[in-house]
């Protein structure tokens, strides 16, 4: 009976060996993707950033669209009329160039017979000067399109955070990973060891059964472990909106040192959201003069030529031109224009008042993110230190313990505090990366990781 369980115990021990060389055997032929190819592959396939481009064409359509109220415009018309009124019927018969002198007979005059006119005409308009309503326009649109521009840019830093973020929960999810099979290893150790003693009668059934414990909740932890890692690369693939098929992420040993100083000095003038926020204020004074344009002169030009004909259209029985100015001038008395050109002023002002609290609030961003920074460096250093520690007083409970002088528990407490330490480590420098990309994105200089 002891002889069968110990032959199953081997062949689930050869099963664990064999597909662990599996593991790593095909780990071997994964692919390494770097952060810089993740936020290169992000900056070109993500979902929000295809969208905004869609953005940034429709408002430089728009700012052509407006120019191109600078240009005159042609109209071509081709008009029927049939009538025998007789002031339409004498003139489209002027029109045509037949009249005679027996057309002069009162009869026909007040009682003509019923005409068939067919008029072209080709007509061409030109704005003078609307009342500065096109250049308004033309600030308006060209504003509009540097703010979704800017806001492009500030989307774009947006997503290189998540790719950083995810990356680093990736490498987060390798190294424990990693760290999980040290912690499987030591815990085979340790039941290793309380078998040994147990067979020569130096320890109690009760410290094999204790170690082989710890071992299962470590074979656990390893299989949370890896479907973590899993799960953490499929949330890369979800940002980049690629299938990367299998690969592994880069390891990350440190934390990147930053000025905080630096960082503030730059931030106005690099985060996109300041930039928007500034050139939407543009858009509404641009509307203000949009709006306040109905009430002042409108000035245009125009001109026609006209063909005339009895029986075809485009004939041209006769033909005549028409040239001229104009100049018209309205004003609302129920003072609605200038009262609406007013309510974008107010908006302007409430603008500029987020515009102030924007801009206060990026110091306490950086502010935060740094001290996020700085709990995260001191929380990496301490538990490198508790590592170091713990894993001399592992050291010194396993001799205990091979001497009698201590229990399978006193150990085994050794070695949780020694994981919980090494966990912690990852935890700290996961948490230490995710603050210096924020401080980053908070200073507008995130895409700075690329370089």
């Amino acid at each position: 009976m002891v002889d069968g369980l110990r032959r199953l115990e081997y062949n689930e021990f050869l099963m664990k060996v064999l597909l662990l060389m599996l593991a790593l055997i095909g780990g071997a032929f994964a692919k390494e993707l770097t952060l810089e190819s993740a936020i290169s592959i992000a900056l070109e396939n993500n979902l929000e950033i295809r969208a905004f481009k869609s953005d940034i064409k429709a408002k430089e359509l728009e700012l052509k669209s407006v120019k191109g109220s600078y240009f005159p415009k042609i109209k071509l018309e081709e008009i029927f009329t049939r009538t025998d009124i007789p002031v339409y019927a004498f003139m489209s018969k002027l029109n045509q160039e037949r009249f005679g002198i027996e057309d002069f007979q009162p009869s026909k005059l007040n009682n003509p017979p019923a005409i068939n006119n067919f008029e072209t005409k080709l007509s061409i308009e030109v704005p003078l000067w609307l009342g500065g309503k096109i250049q308004a326009m033309e600030k308006t649109a060209f504003h509009n399109l540097s703010a979704v521009k800017e806001d492009y840019e500030r989307k774009k830093d947006e997503v290189v955070l998540k790719v950083y973020h995810a990356y680093m929960d990736a490498v987060l999810a390798k190294n424990s990973v990693e760290v999980s099979h040290q912690v499987l290893k030591d815990a085979q150790e340790h039941v290793r060891l309380a078998e040994s003693m147990y067979k020569v009668g130096t320890a109690l059934l009760s410290d094999v059964l204790r170690a082989r414990v710890y071992l299962s909740k470590a074979e656990e932890n390893l299989k949370a472990s890896e479907n973590n890692y899993r799960v953490s690369k499929k949330a890369i693939e979800l940002i980049t909106n690629t299938e990367l098929g299998d690969f592994d992420v880069v390891s990350v040993e440190t934390c990147p040192a930053v000025s905080v100083e630096k960082l503030k000095d730059m931030a106005l003038e690099r985060r996109q959201d300041i930039k928007a926020l500034q050139e939407r204020i543009k858009v509404l004074e641009g509307m203000y003069g949009v709006v306040l344009s109905d009430n002042l002169p409108q000035v245009y030009a125009f001109g026609s030529y006209s063909l005339y004909s009895k029986s075809a259209p485009f004939g041209s029985d006769g033909s005549g031109y028409m040239v001229g100015a104009g100049i018209s001038w309205s004003f609302d008395t129920g003072l609605s224009t200038l009262r609406r050109a007013q309510s974008y002023l107010e908006t302007k002002r409430a603008l500029e008042e987020r515009l102030k609290l924007l801009k206060a609030s990026v110091f306490f961003e950086i502010d935060k993110a740094y001290a996020d920074y700085q709990n995260a460096l001191y929380s990496l250093r301490s538990a490198e230190e508790r590592i170091k520690q713990s894993q001399e007083v592992v050291r010194t409970m396993e001799l205990r313990y091979k001497t009698g002088l201590a229990r399978i528990v006193d150990l085994l407490d050794a070695q949780t505090e020694l994981d919980r330490a090494r966990f912690e480590k990852l935890q700290a420098l996961n948490n230490c990366q995710k603050a210096y990309a924020n401080l980053l994105y908070s200073a507008g200089l995130i895409r700075e990781v690329e370089r």
